[in-house]
């Protein structure tokens, strides 16, 4: 008889994850970090991956990326999901937690078809879906033309080859896990602060799973602390001011080499002509606190939530 621990490595863990190439890329980046279990891939298409033409917050906002694969956790035809963390609301499904937040990559945007935004030519075509992004290119660039375009990776780089675009923005993250052979420059993050937890992979479990504690156990052990206590900090940010794809808002947290944790925050009207920012340090554990306080300061700057909803 298989004795239980060889018949654990030998049940496949079948992982959700969207169709994409870059979700797929880090679906299997997790896959290989519980070797030598095996896994399987549940690969989904999300209404977000169908409809290209309407901007997120017009089809259902972010979690659009996310819903889909949580009805796999909670129908029992996946026992993980896993998630670009920037794509999750601040509100999980019932009866599932994020149990891992893996070390966070380059959490930057970058240019393609320019070395820089200074040196874009006058009424550029620049290619975003965020309303963050168009913001803050209008913030620094107010002649710039920013175009609507969505879908993955390679479809967007597709678009700017053909000429439909001077330049297009894109993670950073995004480019280097799928060790894509394009030129692009990081920008700035106090140019363009990141989008919240931006760079960062979330596992999901579902807390009434028949194999559990074994799920539990064997993505815990993933998690990065630092990684955890900077995305804690930003996304409760984004809870406070209910933050959205209609609503330009960046976060972004470092703990640094004594361990104390910096975050700043920006929020910004959609054309750019108007923004607001808050920084602070605390200690890592206090991470919800400090995104709360600034959370709360950013909102008397900019005067209420009616600043949120113009």
């Amino acid at each position: 008889m298989q004795d239980k621990k060889n018949s654990k490595n030998s049940y496949p863990i079948r992982i959700a994850t969207r169709k994409s190439k870059l979700a797929l890329a880090q679906a299997k980046l997790v896959g290989g970090l519980v070797a030598p279990n095996k896994v399987e891939f549940v690969s989904l298409t999300t209404p977000g991956d169908e409809s290209l033409l309407n901007p997120l917050f017009e089809i259902g906002g972010k979690g659009i990326f996310i819903k889909t694969l949580e009805q796999a956790l909670l129908s029992g035809n996946a026992d993980c999901a896993v998630h670009s963390l920037k794509d999750m609301e601040t509100q999980v499904a019932p009866d599932t937690k994020i149990i891992s937040i893996l070390p966070r990559e380059d959490p930057r945007d970058a240019i393609l078809g320019a070395k820089s935004i200074d040196e874009l030519p006058t009424n550029a075509r620049v290619g975003t879906a965020s309303v963050r992004r168009k913001a803050q290119l209008l913030k620094h660039r107010p002649d710039l033309e920013i175009k609507l375009l969505r879908g993955n990776i390679n479809r967007r780089i597709d678009c700017l080859k053909q000429e439909e675009y001077d330049a297009i923005i894109l993670a950073v993250a995004g480019l280097k896990r799928l060790n894509l052979d394009i030129a692009y420059t990081p920008i700035d993050i106090e140019k363009m602060p990141p989008a919240a937890s931006q760079g960062a992979i979330a596992i999901q479990i579902y807390q009434n799973h028949p194999n559990y504690d074994f799920i539990n156990r064997i993505f815990s052990r993933l998690h990065c602390n630092n990684s955890g206590y900077c995305a804690t900090a930003e996304r409760a940010v984004l809870s406070y001011l209910d933050g959205s794809c209609r609503t330009p808002i960046s976060a972004f947290a470092h703990i640094d080499k004594s361990q104390k944790l910096h975050l700043q925050a920006h929020i910004y009207s959609s054309n750019g002509d108007e923004s607001y920012s808050s920084f602070d340090v605390d200690e890592p554990r206090n991470a919800e606190k400090l995104g709360l306080k600034i959370a709360k300061d950013l909102l008397l700057k900019c005067g209420g939530f009616s600043f949120l909803v113009r």
